[in-house]
């Protein structure tokens, strides 16, 4: 077996691009709060609506940030949308939960061949998922599609050589530089 090449290293440029485009989402969206508000009254049904709008647009904005930028976004939307039970409607938005839920249950998936080479840090896989394990290897299939995602891993169904059925847990390979 491959030995682990150790830890990333961080991303500075990543990581403060990442910090721009989301700063400039949310001032957009305190913009547009500011904006379709400005003139109504609070409390009216136009004020509402428009609120209720703003709210949609906003709650999009950050299901796009999320999803754009994965890993610890995806997993601060999921805390998000997990505070719609306590909150009621003095908490989050509802439009936010609603919108970010997407993250709780499906969650952005790669495919396997983005995630192949963490596995083959560690495992001589061979030139899988190209064509099919070395001799050497412990398995005997991987399945190319997860059977759960999550904002950091996802999971794989597999089977070993000697037809025991497991899991692999495959981190995705951002997290390195992300993370690190």
């Amino acid at each position: 077996a491959k030995m682990a090449t150790g830890v990333g290293t961080p991303d500075m440029m990543l990581g403060m691009t990442r910090s721009m485009v989301t700063m400039m989402e949310f001032n957009e969206q305190k913009q547009d709060y500011t904006e379709s508000l400005a003139k109504l009254e609070e409390g009216t049904d136009a004020y509402l609506e428009a609120l209720e709008a703003c709210h949609r647009r906003g709650a999009e904005r950050c299901r796009k940030v999320a999803e754009l930028h994965r890993g610890l976004y995806v997993k601060a939307a999921q805390f998000i949308a997990s505070l719609r039970g306590g909150t009621g409607d003095r908490g989050v938005p509802k439009p936010y939960t609603e919108a970010l839920s997407v993250f709780t249950d499906h969650a952005p998936h790669k495919s396997v061949e983005e995630v192949a080479h963490v596995l083959k840090e560690f495992l001589d896989l061979g030139d899988w998922p190209a064509s099919t394990f070395p001799e050497c290897s412990a398995f005997a299939e991987i399945e190319s599609v997860p059977m759960a995602s999550a904002s950091l891993a996802q999971v794989h169904r597999a089977v070993l050589k000697d037809g025991r059925k497991v899991a692999v847990k495959i981190q995705y390979p951002e997290l390195k530089t992300e993370m690190a």
